[in-house]
């Protein structure tokens, strides 16, 4: 009995550990997919690239059978843990990944696969942040990675006279969002880190650097409405707090 208890607490310190290196293999592996696309649906010759364009259907297509059957077996072993839990979870990602990248490749051609390749590290890195840091760290990363996309989105497609209108939409959702955020981080230390009844920081959570990126991010957006150029520096500003963040939290954590 007492080497079945070692067994458990060895298992349950190593869970972190575990569930970060499953986002990083899980991060590589997609990240190896789209460097294909690149290579021979993007850079490729003529027969490769109509090869690649009458394939995305089907691919498409698979993806989207794949989500499904992740999603019965999610179902299916809903009160099981283990390695069934972890498989129907696998699926479920793996199918999103096939259908909606490859629709996003497909319909934004050719800066659709340089958007995914971005946002398939950027979580794969928040995953890693789930597992390993605070959940502050996590929420603050995520609230800074989307404020680095959309001040990108805005350095990229406010001169573009077919994505002005929609980028100016997006921002102004993005914007929405953010004070959503703040106000939502704003109840919850309120609450001592509750929301409703689910816990969402630790007790007596200071949401001080939640309700910072919040501000930051919106400040980024809003200026690269206005030019490219600020935009090209708002991205960096952002870039050197989110190194400044990871290394204060990775102290914290030591």
């Amino acid at each position: 009995m007492p080497k079945k208890n070692k067994a458990d607490e060895l298992k349950k310190d190593n869970a972190p550990l575990n569930g970060a290196l499953k986002f990083f293999i899980g991060g590589c592996l997609a990240e190896i997919y789209l460097l294909m696309v690149r290579k021979y649906y993007i850079n490729g010759n003529v027969d490769q690239m109509l090869g690649w364009d009458a394939a995305m259907p089907t691919m498409i297509g698979i993806g989207a059978a794949v989500l499904v059957l992740g999603v019965i077996l999610a179902v299916v072993w809903r009160k099981t843990a283990g390695w069934k839990r972890t498989l129907a979870w696998t699926v479920i990602f793996a199918g999103m990944f096939f259908s909606a990248g490859n629709w996003l490749v497909k319909t934004v051609y050719p800066s659709g696969t340089t958007i995914l390749c971005v946002v398939t590290a950027a979580v794969m890195l928040l995953g890693v942040l789930w597992c390993l840091y605070a959940r502050d760290c996590f929420y603050a990363m995520t609230i800074l990675g989307t404020g680095l996309f959309a001040t990108w989105v805005c350095r990229h497609g406010v001169d573009n006279i077919y994505w002005k209108t929609y980028v100016i939409v997006g921002a102004c959702v993005y914007l929405v969002l953010l004070a959503a955020a703040a106000l939502t981080a704003r109840k919850i230390e309120r609450a001592d880190g509750m929301l409703g009844n689910v816990r969402i920081l630790p007790k007596d959570a200071d949401c001080t650097i939640l309700f910072a990126t919040c501000g930051l991010s919106a400040i980024a957006t809003v200026l690269s409405l206005f030019s490219a150029t600020i935009a090209y520096y708002a991205l960096w500003t952002l870039g050197i707090v989110v190194f400044i963040l990871a290394v204060f939290y990775t102290v914290k954590e030591l």
